[in-house]
């Protein structure tokens, strides 16, 4: 069955219930849990120490927590959608963490326009330090994938997420930024980008996040969001990254996911000794992913139209709890 956005986020402020505990809960419940009377008296059939664990006051407690956050995010212009909401993304319904294992967002919070989720995603990622070329390509790409209609998505890093989001912006089109703080401009991160990310709201993208409203960006949520960039993207394009780092973690979820995986090829010594360069030719030397250069945009192109019309899933995804 289903639980409603406030029930999952009343959920969410128990200690020890993630996200996991929280579908399998909605999947024995017998009928849709939409109220904190439904969700108590549920609640009560549960067997178990982490369940029997909670008492009525740890219940109101976590509820009115809820109801704390709905009214700040309200307060803020930041939206809420949940994992059973008709416009919540099917794509994140599947998405798969670097190990390749289901792990979806149950709640995300927005800015902007929902509906840029509609459209096709591709993430733009790459190391905090490119090289001037790395930016360039950055840009480039972004926009030649924005201009054929692709949402182009990133995580407003600096370097290579931001030349990402730029390079879509530039040619009026659309991009998501996955975040790992609140959605607040004060929570925004990293501050450097601020402007960015008003700039990607006024015009017409969206910024996304696990996290509430208020809650300050720290490192398990960098590496946690990183799955959210390629589980939202048909292909994932990696402009410069070096060997080991956060940009290997989106890599690994979009090959544990059967996903397409470009990365840039580079031609001039300077960019093919760099650090930054080398797991690009690390993974397009072991076949882990196709090489991407301007002369083979058009192919690349057919390539990610194939996906999308066959939305091929080449990793069973049948159950949270296997």
């Amino acid at each position: 069955m289903t639980l409603s956005t406030e029930m999952i986020l009343t959920l969410q402020q128990l200690d020890g219930i993630g996200n996991k505990t929280i579908l399998k809960i909605a999947n024995q419940a017998p009928t849709s849990i939409g109220d904190f009377g439904q969700l108590c008296d549920f609640w009560k059939s549960l067997k178990g120490k982490k369940f029997e664990s909670f008492s009525k006051r740890d219940f109101e407690y976590a509820y009115q927590t809820a109801l704390r956050i709905k009214a700040r995010c309200e307060q803020e212009g930041v939206g809420i959608i949940s994992y059973y909401d008709d416009d919540f993304p099917k794509m994140l319904r599947d998405c798969t963490d670097e190990t390749g294992k289901l792990n979806p967002p149950i709640i995300l919070y927005y800015r902007g326009n929902v509906k840029v989720l509609e459209k096709p995603g591709v993430a733009v990622i790459g190391t905090r330090e490119p090289t001037m070329n790395g930016t360039q390509a950055g840009k480039y790409f972004s926009s030649e994938f924005a201009k054929r209609g692709y949402n182009i998505v990133s995580g407003l890093a600096m370097g290579c997420d931001a030349a990402g989001h730029q390079g879509a912006l530039e040619v009026g089109g659309v991009t998501t930024a996955f975040l790992a703080n609140g959605l607040d401009w004060e929570s925004i991160y990293p501050k450097e980008n601020l402007e960015l990310a008003k700039d990607i709201v006024e015009k017409g993208g969206l910024l996304l996040s696990e996290y509430p409203v208020g809650q300050s960006c720290g490192r398990y949520g960098l590496v946690a969001r990183d799955r959210l960039q390629a589980g939202l993207s048909y292909a994932t394009v990696v402009i410069q990254t070096g060997e080991k780092g956060g940009t290997m973690h989106a890599v690994n979820a979009t090959i544990n996911s059967g996903k397409l995986l470009f990365a840039v090829e580079y031609k001039s010594d300077e960019d093919c000794t760099h650090e930054k360069v080398q797991g690009n030719i690390k993974l397009i030397k072991e076949g882990k992913a196709y090489p991407l250069r301007s002369a083979s945009i058009n192919e690349v192109f057919l390539m990610c139209e194939k996906a999308i019309r066959s939305e091929v899933k080449t990793v069973k995804q049948t159950s949270l709890f296997d």
